[in-house]
């Protein structure tokens, strides 16, 4: 049985290293490229270089927090999960929007606690399945709760459904984690127990399957908890396994949509900035790439080494290195680095310099500068390509207030961040598939989607959180009796 594991292993990559660029993933990107307004087609400009934009489905939408800052309508813990053809069919969507290793966010309200809850959860392990049967990497958005309390279903999640990316929304706006009501969290530091119960988990069930789980966190940010963002940042680089499971942090700053309590002084996407430098103790280039449009997201990734816990920004900041890198986006962006069980990430590379020797050699002349003059630190470079390195991701994603998403007719700007959107997922509309902002979908789509749903009285027949929250109301009240 091992043997045969290896030997598909094995295949998979060796068929990276043949076709480390999928042809139909070739043609996504540029048809993304194409549509991109011109004054976006930089060369450090990632959509239609290497991703198309990030999907995401229009999940169940009930949640059991009530947070502060939720940017769904009000009525969304009462509107039914939407049926599991339909979730396919959404699926099937957003794969011809992004071609194959898409990545698929698993979204609504808590999909995870809705399914748990209806006692739904082999769906949502079939969902997940689907969408990686598809060619998509999913990634379930989540508070998490369901999951640190009931770790036979996160489990089931990854074995049986193929899950190996989470993102957690854990920070001081929620309402309702267990053990850390909203009026007694102080700051960001008292919910670190949290951030390292599942460290502990990811942990567990890598050491009791093989299969590894990475995190995302998102974090709101606000004006009561934006002294807190450096704080967070230094914590998760103090400990090099931390980053090793938490790939990615992204402060999302407050948005004045939905159901927001919205601050009297907003957070702005520049002093969060600030701040995560600050937490990090580098200089970190706000507009390194562009993930879409500036205004809506800044990135940086920091290369880390599991052996000393030092860590470095993963691109130097001089002229020849972005305009190396523009170069090689153009050539070969539509290379797949997402982590698989087979790890072809390194037969990829291979495969698509074998393919460019050329640009393999002034990559390799221009690596080779970087060391001699220290802007590339030899130990670092050892760790990296010995498998002791690893990246962090970390940003801002700032979403739109409502009342200017619905002015983006009259307003350029705006209509350009929702043109260059990267965060969109499959809507049909009048019986098309179009791949709809998730800021326009904050502004009235979802309340759309939602009294369609609450029409579909097939839904309402289906198991739902709500009804089973009335059955168990009414048997204790059975039983008091």
């Amino acid at each position: 049985m091992k043997s045969r594991t290896r030997s598909s292993i094995w295949k998979q990559r060796w068929r990276a290293f043949r076709e480390p660029i999928d042809p139909e993933k070739a043609r996504v990107l540029r048809e993304r490229w194409n549509s991109l307004p011109p004054e976006l087609q930089t060369a450090n400009q990632i959509s239609g270089r290497h991703l198309t934009h990030c999907g995401f489905i229009l999940g169940a939408s009930y949640c059991s927090f009530h947070c502060t800052h939720c940017y769904l309508p009000k009525n969304a813990n009462r509107v039914p999960i939407p049926s599991l053809a339909d979730v396919k069919a959404q699926i099937d969507a957003n794969r011809r929007f992004q071609g194959p290793g898409g990545g698929l966010q698993i979204t609504g309200g808590d999909v995870a606690d809705a399914y748990w809850k209806s006692g739904r959860a082999d769906e949502l392990v079939e969902i997940i399945r689907y969408a990686v049967a598809v060619g998509l990497v999913p990634m379930l958005m989540t508070h998490g709760q369901t999951l640190l309390e009931h770790s036979q279903f996160f489990e089931a999640l990854v074995l049986q459904g193929g899950l190996r990316q989470v993102s957690l929304h854990i920070d001081s706006t929620q309402a309702g984690r267990h053990a850390f009501p909203i009026n007694r969290v102080r700051d960001e530091r008292d919910l670190h127990s949290v951030r390292e119960a599942f460290t502990n988990l990811a942990r567990d069930i890598r050491n009791r399957t093989g299969l590894t789980v990475e995190y995302a966190l998102s974090l709101t940010v606000t004006e009561k908890n934006i002294e807190d963002v450096a704080e967070l940042v230094r914590w998760y680089l103090a400990d090099p396994e931390r980053t090793r499971t938490w790939r990615m942090i992204s402060f999302q700053p407050e948005a004045d949509t939905g159901r927001t309590i919205f601050s009297k002084q907003r957070a702005l996407p520049e002093r969060v900035w600030k701040k995560i430098c600050e937490g990090a103790g580098l200089a970190l280039e706000k507009g390194a790439t562009h993930f879409g449009h500036p205004d809506c997201n800044s990135w940086a990734s920091i290369l880390v080494s599991r052996r000393t816990g030092k860590y470095i920004p993963l691109l130097p900041r001089d002229a020849a290195t972005k305009q190396l890198l523009g170069e090689v986006l153009a050539k070969i962006g539509g290379l797949s680095l997402v982590t698989d069980d087979a790890r072809t990430a390194p037969w990829r590379i291979a495969g698509v310099l074998a393919q460019n020797p050329l640009l393999a050699l002034r990559s390799v002349a221009h690596l080779a500068r970087l060391l001699l003059t220290g802007a590339m630190p030899m130990p670092m470079f050892i760790d990296l390509v010995s498998g002791n390195a690893h990246t962090l991701g970390i940003g801002t994603h700032n979403f739109m207030d409502a009342a200017d998403v619905a002015r983006a007719d009259a307003d350029p700007v705006i209509r350009a961040r929702l043109d260059s959107c990267v965060f969109k997922g499959a809507v049909r509309e009048n019986g098309e598939w179009r791949a709809v902002p998730m800021c326009a979908m904050n502004e009235r789509k979802w309340s759309e989607v939602y009294a369609e749903r609450l029409r579909d009285a097939t839904l309402l027949r289906e198991p739902q959180v709500f009804s089973t929250a009335i059955e168990s109301a009414a048997g204790s009240e059975q039983v008091r009796r």
